[in-house]
């Protein structure tokens, strides 16, 4: 459906005096009202007329140029000119497309690094903490993003900006004094948080550990050899935990930069900003003044504390400019906590005052927590729940619910295929609905809301959960596997273009047009950065599935519509499976 938003977009800029892109195109909320839809609203003020108004004298110009493409007609509905595309055409164009449309890859991919440079910071995690559930948020949206980005053409740079730099490693280099700990001990992840919720306890009655820790990072700035070692030693341990988290849920990260990585930048850097007027001091501490995108004056920007230290914005405005040095990049993208909105406004005033036209380029997207029945959740009060206590609690929830579906499978169907021979499988798989249902549960929600993570609800198999889709994706499989068992299809579901005359029903016109519908919701996910977007078009998609399935026979019917179906399945297939594996969700092959 991607190339007739196209058709009817330069279809519209030949009576239009300025002209849209395809995504400005709006895709109706009812199928009767047609496949796209132009806003008229916009154009009321300019032309001084009603949006219906312009909407039906747009229209009148279409009929009288004859611009309009073979195939698409249009029609207006209230405000909306809206366009629909021909059953024979949807039918042949895009179950061809989809079905054939290898040689680049998959249905709705663009040529890879044809778009831009697209810097991607995300998931960002403290060294010494674990990855807790918070973390999945800006985790999982950021690796949907850098999928989909590069599958619809863009030169994507993804970047772990890890947190490894501040006052909370002069704190943990007082507890090893305190606690008697060395750059030797054997210690775990679990026990560089012990040692931080200890020493934290202790601060809270000796303001002088504070001071201690204060000193011993303005040490570690200036290169202290024991310090650094101790640095090195909880970077170390950190790095190894977050790799094995990151492998459970299938992201990878072009570079892993922390805070550390800029340092040797950070004192040129002050200092060229002080010769230049824009660093200013002020109760010995060195701000700089600033702006919001409106003009609006916001609390400055600290980049230098009185102590000589510098603080977390420093570090970012020197990681902006070296990220556009080294990949000149067309857009970067911050996917950071809604707490940090002041912050980024106030990095992106800095970089402004500097006089860099490329700030524009940068954006910050904010997403929301997560939500328990308990209190807020602290790494320093010890209080916070770790991703794999979630992901382990969630598998054993599947492992239940699958293990009560097949004894019930059984009991109605004695010859149904078998879906959990071995404890192996039944681990395999576990694994795979568990990661995706704790991914899917957080990406279907809209970033900036906050997550109510009800355990029964996020493994659930029915409703708009992540094991609902998996199970559609094997439910596809299941029948094609089926087919080829009887004879009724061969090795492979090949396209043609007389069976679509087989595919005549309003349901299995309508799951076509939606499965066309995939590249203009990556887009859409693109535009405004929120895996929501593709999260809920896949689930549009299962409903329809499900309806068509419910409707449509697909096997024992006559060779022909057999084949024509097996058409619309593999089609089906293809869309759930690829949408799911762009937002990182598990394929299993069973269920």
């Amino acid at each position: 459906m991607e190339r007739f938003a196209q058709l009817a977009a330069q279809s519209l800029n030949t009576v239009l005096e300025s002209p849209v892109q395809w995504t400005d195109l709006e895709i109706p909320p009812e199928p009767q009202l047609g496949d796209f839809a132009f806003p008229c609203f916009k154009l009321a003020k300019q032309l001084k007329k009603s949006p219906p108004q312009i909407a039906q004298a747009l229209l009148n110009q279409l009929k009288e140029k004859g611009t309009l493409p073979p195939g698409i007609e249009a029609h207006t509905v209230g405000p909306y000119l809206n366009f629909t595309v021909s059953q024979q055409l949807v039918l042949q164009s895009l179950l061809k497309d989809i079905l054939t449309g290898e040689d680049r890859g998959h249905y709705g991919s663009l040529p890879a690094t044809t778009r831009g440079t697209w810097v991607l910071e995300y998931s960002s995690p403290n060294v010494a903490k674990p990855l807790n559930i918070y973390h999945l948020r800006p985790t999982a949206l950021g690796a949907a993003l850098d999928r989909i980005g590069r599958y619809r053409g863009y030169r994507v740079i993804s970047i772990n900006h890890l947190g490894d730099w501040g006052k909370q490693y002069g704190m943990l280099t007082v507890a090893f004094r305190v606690f008697g700990k060395t750059v030797d001990s054997q210690l775990s992840m679990l026990d560089l948080v012990d040692l931080y919720v200890k020493i934290n306890a202790l601060a809270e009655n000796d303001p002088k550990i504070g001071e201690e820790a204060k000193e011993a990072f303005v040490r570690l700035e200036k290169g202290d050899p024991e310090i650094t070692a101790l640095w090195q030693k909880c970077v170390d341990i950190s790095l190894r935990e977050f790799d094995r988290n990151y492998a459970r849920l299938g992201v990878h990260f072009d570079h892993i930069w922390g805070e550390s990585h800029y340092k040797s930048q950070l004192q040129p850097m002050l200092e060229n900003l002080k010769s230049r007027g824009i660093l200013v001091e002020s109760e010995g501490a060195w701000i700089v003044p600033v702006t919001d995108e409106a003009g609006q004056e916001l609390p400055p920007c600290l980049l230098q504390k009185s102590d000589g230290a510098t603080i977390y914005a420093t570090r970012d405005v020197a990681a902006a400019l070296y990220r556009f040095e080294k990949f000149h990049f067309d857009r970067m993208t911050y996917i950071v906590g809604a707490e940090q909105r002041l912050h980024f406004k106030q990095v992106f005033g800095v970089l402004k005052r500097m006089g860099l036209d490329w700030v524009d380029r940068c954006e910050h997207i904010p997403f929301g927590l997560y939500r328990f029945k308990d209190a807020k959740m602290s790494t320093r009060k010890g209080n916070f729940v770790t991703l794999d206590e979630v992901l382990a609690q969630a598998k054993e929830r599947v492992k239940t619910l699958m293990m009560e579906r097949q004894i019930e499978r059984q009991k109605d169907q004695p010859q149904a295929e078998s879906t959990t021979t071995s404890r192996e499988s039944l681990e395999d798989i576990s694994e795979a609905v568990a990661v995706g249902a704790v991914v899917f549960h957080d990406l279907h929600t809209d970033p900036i809301r906050d997550v109510e993570f009800d355990l029964e609800r996020v493994v659930d198999f029915e409703g708009e959960t992540g094991p609902y889709l998996q199970y559609a994706h094997t439910r596809c499989l299941s029948i094609l596997r089926k087919a080829q068992a009887t004879g009724q299809a061969g090795d492979k579901i090949e396209f043609s273009p007389a069976l679509t005359a087989h595919l005549n029903t309003e349901i299995e016109l309508r799951l076509v047009k939606t499965l066309g519908q995939f590249p203009i919701h990556l887009e859409r996910t693109l535009k405004f950065s929120k895996a929501s977007q593709l999260a809920h078009y896949l689930i549009e998609v299962t409903q329809l599935f499900g309806a068509f399935y419910r409707e449509c026979h697909v096997l024992g019917q006559s060779r022909e519509l057999t084949q024509a179906r097996l058409m619309l399945v593999e089609a089906t297939r293809r869309i759930i499976g690829q949408g799911l594996q762009l937002l990182g969700i598990p394929l299993p092959e069973k269920m």
